[in-house]
């Protein structure tokens, strides 16, 4: 009896903003909202409900294709590296949560690869293959630090994303994400918290800003991260 190689999270199609009908029920409801003194607000909410203030992804190709995720560290090449296993889930849970019927491969199935071939192979057309995936997400994390000094947790790392399409072979999407820093403004002290579980937040963090490469988003979702901390 062969385990299903994937897991797929259906995703329900919004409303189109293309549509006549809907269109002019939003304007509506905007025209009503900001003639309202104060109403501005509810504006902005009906827009974003709408969808009309979105950032569109970077490179939607993606959806309707079964995605294989391939996370590469400093010393994933050497060893099984809990960080890139921990952030392979965590962009796929992304993927699959925000995404457009994106069929997930498993990640063990991916490491089993690995485990066999060794873990500095970087064939990722036949780690495709092997898996049966239309299309490999390679994520490189280099320089990843969680420290600014010896008393606050603060995480930086480069990050390099490329998409790789199994069938032709080609990249057909690269982009870099330097530095990526979380907390920006400031750490979060040794004290309040352990490194294992400021490890996870920050790898949390950093999927989210992957995910965003690939949906679209809400710039308001990024403007109060750091709050975050607090409730650590």
């Amino acid at each position: 009896m062969r385990l299903d190689q994937t897991q797929t999270i259906p995703n329900p199609k919004p409303k189109s903003a293309s549509n006549p009908l809907w269109c002019v029920a939003i304007a509506t409801c905007i025209a009503a909202a900001v003639c309202q003194t104060g109403c501005l607000g509810v504006a902005s909410q009906v827009m974003r409900v709408a969808g009309m203030n979105l950032i569109p992804a970077e490179y939607e190709g993606l959806n309707k294709s079964t995605v294989a995720i391939v996370t590469m560290t400093d010393s994933s090449q050497y060893t099984n590296d809990s960080a890139a296993r921990d952030l392979s889930r965590r962009v796929g849970a992304e993927l699959t949560t925000e995404g457009k019927d994106i069929t997930l491969i498993r990640e063990d199935l991916v490491q089993q690869y690995r485990d066999v071939h060794g873990y500095e192979s970087n064939d990722f057309v036949e780690i495709g293959k092997e898996v049966k995936a239309d299309k490999v997400l390679v994520i490189e994390m280099t320089d990843l630090s969680l420290r600014d000094g010896a008393t606050l947790f603060q995480g930086s790392a480069d990050i390099h994303l490329q998409v790789v399409d199994v069938a032709t072979g080609e990249s057909v999407y690269t982009q870099n994400i330097d530095q990526y820093t979380f907390p920006k403004s400031t750490g979060q002290h040794t004290s309040e918290t352990t490194e294992k579980r400021f490890t996870k937040l920050y790898l949390t963090m950093l999927s989210k800003e992957i995910g965003r490469k690939f949906r679209a988003w809400d710039p308001t979702e990024t403007v109060a991260q750091d709050v975050l901390i607090a409730s650590q």
